[in-house]
């Protein structure tokens, strides 16, 4: 009965840390919103737009202007990685290379929703690069007349997004963990999905009494 509350009470105790996104809020500028996820197992960056399906609508990252040479993402009728050229109100040019990859283009009513990815550093000086450990990103958006991407704009303006942690605490279930031998003598391994990161395990005994501390770092520790 001892080695089977070792190794109940072992399960309860893990302290468990899981695989981390960071991304901001469903974001509304103007007659847009913007959404921006940030994958650090994949370095991908997921970006959502949501704007009017009769216009075309833009992004321009890490800037509060248009900047020479700053990335801008725009979907017309198609979606195009572009950059500045200009710090005048011109359209953006079209990347000799797209690094986004279209994930889906949905329109319901008169609303258009485009989702892609693209990796987080591409090689191509006019993307920007992401990084997980950023906490904000200042942006420019406008929205024009039609789908034909031009200089003119309807409604245009700056926004900073802020990112945050994203925890997936809801897809953990004991069955991303195993321990075995069970019951065990003292001596056991610990197999876990490659989801959930284990910091450190602390192991009781029958009467809740402490008996070891655990690091992760340490692949097999034994109990006399």
């Amino acid at each position: 009965m001892k080695k089977a509350s070792l190794l109940i009470a072992l399960l309860a105790t893990m302290q468990v840390t899981f695989a981390q996104q960071r991304e901001t809020a469903l974001t509304t500028i103007g007659s847009m919103k913007v959404k921006i996820n940030l994958n650090q197992a994949t370095s991908t960056a997921t970006i959502t737009l949501i704007g009017p399906s009769t216009k075309w609508f833009s992004i321009g990252l890490n800037t509060s202007s248009m900047s020479v040479n700053k990335d801008v993402i725009t979907f017309g009728t198609t979606l195009l990685d572009q950059y500045f050229t200009s710090s005048g109100h011109v359209a953006p040019t079209t990347d000799t290379t797209n690094n986004l990859t279209l994930v889906s283009n949905t329109v319901s009513g008169t609303t258009r929703t485009v989702v892609m990815t693209r990796p987080f550093s591409t090689g191509d000086a006019k993307d920007y690069t992401f990084t997980y450990a950023m906490t904000s990103l200042g942006i420019v958006w406008g929205v024009g007349p039609s789908t034909t991407v031009t200089a003119e704009h309807s409604t245009f303006g700056t926004k900073t997004l802020t990112f945050a942690d994203v925890l997936a605490n809801e897809t953990f279930q004991l069955k991303d963990i195993a321990v075995t031998p069970n019951p065990s003598t003292g001596v056991f391994n610990i197999s876990k999905n490659d989801m959930v990161d284990i910091k450190t395990i602390r192991v009781f005994d029958a009467n809740a009494k402490l008996i070891r501390e655990i690091s992760t770092l340490d692949s097999q520790q034994s109990f006399g």
